[in-house]
């Protein structure tokens, strides 16, 4: 299931390299998708759903086997950074997690088991500098937790993320948006499938119980859309009020 998962994102990149530009006088909107394989699921959904629009442009930066706990978490955050200057997204998804729960090493290289203090303080570093570089831009950010989790001590380390996740996203006025609560069954676990507009049973979870199917990515994606649109929204509203 992993491997059809992982070709189907290759074919909507190809996909998406192949759609034509804008045409208009005026430029599209440009949403960055930032993370790792999470992240490249996040986007696959974006494109899928937005495509067709030619106001709207998705365009994919995340990178499956990223990471903020990676040993090459520096090198990456200056490409990260040089990116956003080249590529001047106006809106930016992150979505980090996947491949982030084991242990790390700081920029003095000391290392530090997951879930310690001092991993916590590094990990919550590492993702208050990329909040910062997104602020510094003004770019609108919509930064995603993490689903629930199949396995117990999976989403007990998810929820950790999520609270540094939540916590630094208020301190740069982040739009953080949980989905721990999305896609669980009645009592509030795993859910592998839902029943769609054609009263078809769809598996919206990938086997390995971290990761989404192709149409779960694009349930996540219709409430990301919505929830970039009532951030544009509401920053236009406030503009006018000033």
């Amino acid at each position: 299931m992993r491997t059809l998962w992982f070709l189907g994102i290759a074919l909507v990149s190809a996909l998406a390299s192949s759609f034509p530009a804008h045409s208009q006088d005026r430029p599209p909107l440009t949403i960055a998708v930032y993370g790792d394989s999470l992240g490249v699921g996040a986007w696959s959904g974006l494109y899928q759903l937005l495509h067709d629009d030619p106001r709207v442009r998705v365009v994919r930066h995340s990178e499956v086997g990223s990471g903020l706990t990676r040993g090459d978490y520096e090198t990456w955050f200056t490409e990260f950074k040089a990116d956003l200057d080249q590529s001047k997204p106006d809106v930016a998804v992150v979505m980090f997690g996947g491949n982030d729960q084991q242990s790390l090493r700081d920029e003095n290289h000391k290392g530090y088991l997951f879930s310690s203090d001092g991993w916590k303080a590094v990990y919550a570093a590492r993702v208050d500098a990329v909040m910062n570089e997104l602020g510094s831009r003004e770019i609108l950010t919509v930064w995603l937790g993490l689903p629930i989790m199949r396995k117990d001590d999976l989403n007990k380390g998810a929820r950790i993320l999520d609270t540094i996740f939540a916590a630094e996203a208020e301190q740069h006025h982040v739009t953080f948006m949980p989905l721990v609560n999305d896609f669980t069954d009645p009592t509030g676990g795993f859910l592998t499938h839902v029943t769609d507009a054609h009263n078809r049973s769809r598996q919206i979870r990938a086997d390995d119980g971290v990761h989404f199917t192709g149409y779960g990515y694009e349930l996540m994606a219709e409430k990301v859309w919505a929830v970039i649109q009532k951030d544009r929204a509401d920053t236009s509203a406030g503009g006018e009020e000033h």
